[in-house]
């Protein structure tokens, strides 16, 4: 039986190979212009760039995040780590072998690798094929789409929440990216006078910053939520900085507003699977939107009007922000604070109930 494995999987490695030589001769000569592939992860289309070395498949370590596998950096010994629940596989940058604990009995063994792990502009490169048959996945190529998949066997988290009740009238404001002292009072104001809450996912460095508006929020009766530190994009971040950003901003909000918050929106909606694990585990609940404004953008009122118009719904969930404006930018959401009034009295009209978020999934 083992050997019967031992030769399907080989089978599924050759296809596999076989799929991703088609851009490329054997070697990958010109590093400046990385080539990029689409590979299927449980039924999602991934892009990412890849080498090929040896005829064999490396890709970023971070892609292993979309598997649902944790990926981190061991500065000291020059290496990755990925991981998930109790085995972790360390694989040395320029090495052609793997540390790997083996959680059931308990100890370290070293695995050769088909291939070196590179690290090219920052970007560390490691033997797909052979991560994928540590963590017990399947990787296999479809001849007749032409396209190289991944089946994995760790589950999947809780879907984002990207709406509430679609048979109640109720609609959700959402701010990201604040506070800060320019757009947030302005926008404070508005909700003031329209008796409306709004819910605020915050950045903790905004917070700390700018502690007196946080607490104004709070005080007004709008809900909060996290929205990191810094605002990384997650699929470019290792999992132990992304497990900071949330508790270093968990703990000023604490800190400013004797409050915490289960509610969590990642910088750009970005999120993997093991994003999404983590989360879940931490006790955050996704929230992402129904409505996108693009006021970043700097959309004039009149625009931002259009777009939620065209495209909310009961239960909808409608995303600006309130970001600190900088020179090169200095006006950037004055659409928003523009739109904002009208916004709320055009949709009252309609019939709609503003909530927080809280509100709206309660209900």
């Amino acid at each position: 039986m083992r050997v019967l494995m031992n030769k399907q999987f080989t089978i599924l490695v050759v296809g596999f190979l076989i799929c991703l030589l088609l851009p490329l001769n054997s070697s990958f000569a010109d590093e400046s212009a990385i080539p990029e592939a689409e590979i299927i992860v449980d039924g999602r289309p991934q892009k990412t760039k890849y080498l090929m070395r040896s005829g064999h498949i490396l890709v970023p370590a971070f892609f292993l995040k979309h598997t649902g596998v944790n990926v981190n950096r061991n500065q000291q010994y020059r290496s990755v780590v990925f991981s998930f629940e109790e085995n972790l596989y360390a694989l040395p940058i320029n090495k052609n072998f793997s540390d790997d604990y083996l959680g059931k009995v308990k100890k370290w063994v070293r695995f050769p690798l088909v291939t070196n792990t590179v690290e090219i502009d920052g970007d560390v490169y490691v033997p797909l094929v052979d991560l994928a048959k540590k963590f017990g996945m399947i990787v296999t190529y479809n001849p007749k789409l032409r396209r190289t998949e991944i089946t994995t066997n760790i589950r999947s988290a809780k879907s984002s929440i990207r709406r509430g009740n679609p048979e109640r009238k109720f609609v959700a404001l959402t701010f990201d990216d604040g506070p800060d002292p320019h757009y947030t009072p302005q926008i404070l104001d508005i909700l003031k006078e329209k008796n409306v809450r709004a819910t605020f996912f915050v950045m903790g460095k905004q917070v700390e910053n700018y502690p007196n508006i946080m607490k104004r929020i709070f005080n007004e009766g709008h809900a909060f939520g996290n929205h990191t530190w810094n605002h990384p994009s997650f699929p470019r971040v290792m999992t132990e900085q992304i497990i900071e950003e949330i508790n270093s901003t968990q703990t000023v909000i604490d800190r400013t507003i004797g409050r915490r918050s289960d509610l969590f929106r990642p910088p750009y909606g970005a999120i993997t699977k093991a994003d999404a694990l983590l989360l879940e585990k931490m006790g955050m609940r996704t929230i992402m939107w129904t409505v996108d404004t693009l006021d970043w953008s700097g959309l004039s009122g009149d625009d931002i009007l259009s777009i939620v118009h065209r495209d909310i719904s009961p239960g909808g969930i409608i995303l600006q922000h309130n970001f600190e404006p900088h020179r090169e930018d200095a006006r950037l959401l004055d659409g928003t604070v523009e739109a904002l009034p009208r916004i709320i009295d055009e949709l009252r009209a309609k019939g709609y109930r503003f909530v927080t978020i809280h509100t709206l999934l309660a209900n």
